[in-house]
Parts: structure tokens; C-alpha cells; sequence
């Protein structure tokens, strides 16, 4: 069975029982309902802010009080924001997932030099070239391509 993102119970479950305590603020969650309060509740929590949203490795759980905060911002964005500041919530206190998700996803695409595909004008895209890049973002480079290719 899935869910309305698209994702299987199953795969929720294992991400559940991986994010006990919020990604991003570290506060134990509750089960939504039973009186708790949203802010305390476990809540889905799509790491990429735009869709598609159903993919298990960009997906984790995050309390109600981080949700609502970060909206549909970017993280590197949501960090700069009084929320996070106040929370000390930033690239290094986060979960491993969010690290992961930063240095593969947000990091990598956003510092990089994007080149316009002058060739294909009717099909606008930008690409960048894996021999122009450092050892260090070349093993990034590697790394993202197969996340792409397996998800």
C-alpha cells in the first residue's frame, strides 16, 4: 500500500524507526493525535522542497514545530532563518540523512559552475563537466550520478 506521496508503508516504517527524535532539532516525537501537539508530532518531512516527493532517500521525519518552520524552503535557506538560528539548527547539528541529502544534493548542485547548452535551444538545460571538477566534487560527481541512475 502507499501513501499519498507516492511512497510504500514499508519503506515509511524503516525511515520511522531510523528518525526517533526530529532531523533537524533532535526533540523526541510523538504519534500525531492523542492530544500531543502538533509541534510534538512526527511529521513527514520531504528533504528536496520541490516534487517529486516520493522517493525513500529524500524523505525523513522532522516534529511538527521544524515542518511548519521550514515550509517549502530550501535547507541551506531555512538554516539562515531566525527559527534555525535561535534552535541552533545548521549543516553540522543536524541527522545524517539531512547531512547526506546537503553534501549530495544542495551543496554539490548549488556551488557549482552550470554551463547553458547552447546547442539544444529548443530543449533549455544547463550541464557541467565531471573533468573540470576538483577530486573531491569529481567523487561527489560519481556518487550523485548513481543516486540519480538508481532512484
Amino acid at each position: 500500500m502507499t501513501t499519498k506521496y507516492g511512497l510504500f508503508e514499508e519503506e515509511l516504517e524503516k525511515i520511522r524507526k531510523r528518525d526517533k527524535n526530529c532531523v533537524y532539532c533532535h526533540k523526541k516525537m510523538v504519534n500525531p493525535g492523542n492530544g500531543n501537539q502538533y509541534s510534538d508530532w512526527a511529521t513527514i518531512e520531504h528533504l528536496n522542497y520541490l516534487p517529486p516527493w516520493n522517493n525513500i532517500f529524500t524523505v525523513a521525519f522532522c516534529c511538527g514545530s521544524c515542518n511548519s518552520s521550514r515550509s517549502n524552503k530550501s535547507l541551506l535557506d531555512w538554516f539562515k532563518t531566525p527559527y534555525c538560528i535561535q534552535k541552533n539548527i545548521n549543516e553540522e547539528t543536524v541527522a545524517g540523512p539531512v547531512k547526506k541529502y546537503i553534501r549530495l544534493v544542495e551543496n554539490f548542485v548549488d556551488r557549482l559552475t552550470w554551463t547553458f547548452a547552447k546547442t539544444m535551444p529548443e530543449i533549455p538545460h544547463y550541464y557541467i563537466v565531471r573533468d573540470n571538477l576538483s577530486e573531491e566534487d569529481q567523487k561527489i560527481f560519481d556518487e550523485f550520478k548513481l543516486f540519480i541512475k538508481k532512484n
